[in-house]
């Protein structure tokens, strides 16, 4: 029986490989469906989870180019500035004296990382004899804001408006770049979350709000630095330097110089330069005219065969020619 199957079957691959006839089998083509499926379902779920992926990405892109956006379109940042000069207090505030009670919090670190800030003027002793919170908020966001108005009133209004624009592009700029690779990085690791028992997109929306908050609280710490510390220095219109009287220091002569020039234009020949007038109680030296050059001559030296010049009747290579 078994050699018959097999003949059997050899039968069958046979015939199918010459004549193309396809193998049908219901068994065959149920299993070949179900793998299909589990393939095709599997896709379907990597690319929902890449969308979901991408829409945490999204999100933060939009608050982003919106911010870029109006700065772009030369819009007026004075509301966003203001924003980010309170956020930044808040921020140093809850981190130095986010304790409930008021002999907990860090006095001298919060008035050292403020002046980073600005040049407050507010006092240790001043500052002791606050003990609520709101009010210490209170306290230095009216003092930001009258230095930022004092800044506005020195700057002037429009050239302070196209300081913060250029400010605000380059600072989210940079800290947008650091971000992308951050979330790269995290995107890469965040799968391994599973083997503790977590969902990796969730882990990956919690950590990537988190981490855009802290960019977002970046953009506007250096933004307030910026603009706080900044010195507009106007340049001075350089003073006029006095003129000279120039003088035609060109070669004299009667091709080039001044002289040819007069000749060309008026026509006429060059005047004859005049001489210098003498020191008084010195005589004048009478002008020598100049002796005609003597001619210059080139002596021909004789060939090997002819005569030799000094009359010994021998032949130039064998006399003064050797």
């Amino acid at each position: 029986m078994r050699l018959f199957a097999t003949g059997a079957m050899e039968w069958v691959m046979s015939k199918t490989l010459d004549d193309d006839v396809p193998i049908e089998s219901k068994m065959v083509s149920k299993s070949v469906e179900r793998a299909q499926n589990t393939v095709e379902d599997r896709n379907f779920e990597i690319r929902k989870n890449v969308l979901k992926y991408d829409e945490v990405m999204n999100e933060q892109r939009k608050v982003v180019y919106a911010i870029r956006q109006k700065v772009l379109e030369g819009r007026d940042l004075k509301d966003e500035a203001l924003e980010a000069i309170e956020e930044a207090i808040v921020n140093a505030v809850d981190t130095y004296a986010g304790g409930e009670h008021p002999e907990d919090w860090d006095r001298d670190g919060l008035l050292v990382h403020l002046k980073t800030y600005f040049d407050t003027g507010v006092t240790e002793a001043q500052l002791a004899e606050i003990a609520d919170l709101e009010d210490l908020e209170r306290t230095f966001v009216d003092e930001a804001f009258a230095l930022y108005e004092a800044k506005e009133a020195q700057v002037g209004t429009d050239r302070l408006r196209d300081i913060e624009r250029r400010v605000m592009l380059s600072v989210l700029d940079r800290h947008w770049r650091e971000h992308l690779y951050e979330m790269d990085y995290l995107q890469e690791g965040i799968n391994l979350r599973a083997m503790g028992q977590k969902d990796p997109l969730t882990e990956w929306q919690r950590e990537g709000y988190d981490m855009f908050e802290a960019m977002m609280a970046l953009v506007a710490e250096d933004f307030v630095k910026y603009v706080f510390h900044l010195e507009v220095v106007r340049e001075q219109a350089p003073a006029a330097a006095p003129q000279r009287a120039l003088q035609y220091s060109a070669p004299e002569g009667p091709v080039q110089g001044r002289d040819a020039v007069l000749a060309a234009v008026g026509g006429g020949a060059p005047a004859a330069p005049q001489a210098a007038p003498s020191a008084p109680g010195v005589a004048a030296q009478p002008s020598v005219p100049d002796a005609p050059p003597e001619p210059v001559r080139v002596d021909k030296t004789p060939g090997r065969n002819d005569p030799c010049d000094c009359g010994s009747g021998k032949k130039y290579k064998y006399c003064h020619g050797r």
